[in-house]
């Protein structure tokens, strides 16, 4: 009867993890489709606010939803809650684990990937932004919605030191090329001189990142994943990775150097600066550049573009050696059992009679953190079990900002730039994870299939009654096996939890432009001669502005 129990709730757990998958996956479907009130009722099936292991992810999806319904205030208020929440769970599980390196178990609270709880701060701040820009504001409203925007843009960098601090910069994922470009433009918006100090140094970090950070993400470089490698090397060795000859920069990488450098040059200009000194200090460009580039008109006006919908998650199959994952326990239960009968014994019975022989040897020395498993051999008894991954999708098109003014003549046309490689730091850094993963998850793993092996091995040396090749004992022994396998593959999948609707990239256009009404419209570059896709619509005064779209679809 007690086993008819488990079994009842393991299958009600199954079902209902199924069926909120299956929800969240129609609710990301009709966002990506643009279609933001179905996508309201979706995530409202998905019951999510229900279950307070999901608290975060909730959080996460429904300021999101109130952000693309232009909801400012409640988006404001939910990213709010979502960063307390996420801090709050940060410090918890750093004191109950001892760990630095924070994964998620199915089974526990969802904390989200340090790239999502990143965007958690870009997010607050264009809430805070939007807010500011609401028609019937008093000027003091405004404001007050404008400095909140930019504290939450000095808190995004500190989210980066502390991320650092935890992860004893041994991790790729360092710091996002748009915290530092969007705060230059919020600084630089509220026409203090202190803050344009502070926009021109953030634009100088920007360039620092964009040459250390962004060649490892393959919308930036052609060598990308060489350079990935590379560096993450570099950084377990706590050695510069700065001077990499792994690197040609895309087209897209072109033009996002040249904005950052245009921004960096003009901001100078004012200062009569020493080109040459400032050529050395940026390090990759020359003085002349910077002279042609300080020449060009100050943007008035910045566009961000949150393109497309990231990549869902997937299930990755490792297969592993039982051998070389129980060497790595600390469990002295699972080490006194494997001594009693001998690992070579264990390991025999495994592949001769469980059939424990990898499905297709993994080669896993792409995940750094593991690099010492390698590859399983063919012949060693093997389990497998599961890691995510983001599932493959295609890159952002080539896009162009068209400006109109009021009688709807073109005034301005100009490549959007890439601030953010989102969706292909999110891939990188589930690899990264994965590599950290491996060993915990498949050392914990194996644990559970040595007691099952050995309650095999019971079971079989009880009833082979001496038989060497007794098939109703190893016909039991395999029954017993798998049974309790069934269970460990529940304990042990993985967990696909994941912000659902984050952008797959962060665009970034600048336009010099006189005070005015002007339509926005985006164009791509390859079918350019036809009518653009407008975004609205923006007026200009004398001060420097920032309009924000959101465009699930490209």
């Amino acid at each position: 009867m007690r086993k008819f129990w488990a079994f009842l709730s393991l299958a009600l757990l199954v079902a209902c993890s199924t069926s909120e998958r299956e929800a969240l996956k129609a609710y990301r479907s009709a966002f990506a489709a643009g279609d933001f009130t179905e996508a309201k009722a979706l995530l409202a099936k998905a019951k999510l606010a229900e279950r307070p292991e999901s608290r975060l992810l909730y959080l996460m999806e429904e300021g999101r939803l109130a952000y693309a319904l232009e909801d400012f205030s409640s988006a404001a208020r939910l990213f709010t809650e979502a960063i307390e929440l996420s801090e709050a769970q940060y410090t918890k599980s750093v004191t109950r684990e001892g760990s630095k390196w924070l994964l998620n178990d199915t089974s526990g609270e969802f904390f989200g990937a340090p790239f999502e709880r990143s965007w958690l701060f870009y997010h607050q701040a264009l809430a805070f932004w939007r807010l500011s820009q609401s028609p019937g504001l008093s000027s003091e409203e405004s404001r007050r919605n404008l400095y909140s925007a930019r504290a939450a843009l000095v808190a995004w960098d500190s989210f980066f030191q502390e991320w650092q601090r935890a992860s004893e910069g041994k991790s790729l994922y360092q710091h996002d090329l748009a915290a530092k470009l969007v705060a230059a433009d919020v600084h630089q918006a509220t026409g203090i001189r202190t803050d344009l100090a502070i926009a021109q140094q953030l634009n100088k970090d920007a360039w620092k990142i964009f040459r250390r950070l962004s060649p490892a993400y393959a919308s930036f470089n052609q060598k990308a994943a060489s350079y990935a490698l590379e560096a993450q090397e570099a950084l377990l060795g706590k050695k510069d990775f700065g001077s990499s000859k792994e690197l040609e920069l895309t087209p897209v990488a072109l033009q996002t150097r040249r904005l950052i450098l245009g921004r960096i040059a003009r901001g100078a200009k004012s200062s009569a600066p020493n080109w040459s000194n400032l050529a050395r200090e940026l390090g990759g460009v020359e003085a002349e550049e910077l002279k042609k580039l300080a020449d060009e008109k100050a943007s008035t006006l910045t566009v961000l573009v949150e393109g497309g919908v990231i990549a869902p998650r997937e299930v990755k199959e490792i297969d592993l050696g039982i051998k070389g994952l129980a060497s790595l326990s600390k469990d002295p239960k699972t080490q006194a059992q494997i001594a009693q009968v001998g690992s070579e014994v264990l390991g025999l019975f495994a592949t001769n009679v469980l059939g424990l022989t990898p499905k297709r040897p993994s080669q896993v020395s792409g995940y750094v953190a593991s690099r010492s498993l390698m590859t399983v051999a063919a012949h060693e008894a093997a389990i497998a079990f599961e890691i995510p991954v983001l599932a493959p999708a295609g890159g952002i098109p080539e896009l162009l900002l068209v400006v109109r003014n009021e009688s709807g003549a073109e005034v301005h046309r100009s490549a959007l730039v890439l601030a953010s490689a989102l969706e292909d730091q999110a891939r990188l850094a589930l690899e990264e994870e994965s590599g950290q993963r491996i060993v915990r998850t498949g050392v914990r793993v194996v644990m559970k299939h040595v007691t099952a092996i050995l309650a095999a091995m019971a079971i079989h040396k009880n009833l082979s009654k001496g038989e060497k090749d007794n098939m109703f004992a190893k016909l039991a022994a395999v029954g017993s096996y798998v049974a309790a396998t069934k269970g460990i593959a529940y304990s042990e999948r993985a967990d696909t939890r994941a912000w659902q609707t984050l952008p797959q990239a962060l665009l970034l256009g600048e336009a010099s432009l006189p005070a005015g009404k002007y339509t926005l419209e985006l164009s791509r570059a390859s079918d350019s001669d036809r009518p653009g896709r407008s975004l609205g619509q923006v007026q200009l005064g004398p001060e420097r502005a920032v309009f924000a779209a959101l465009l699930p679809q490209l």
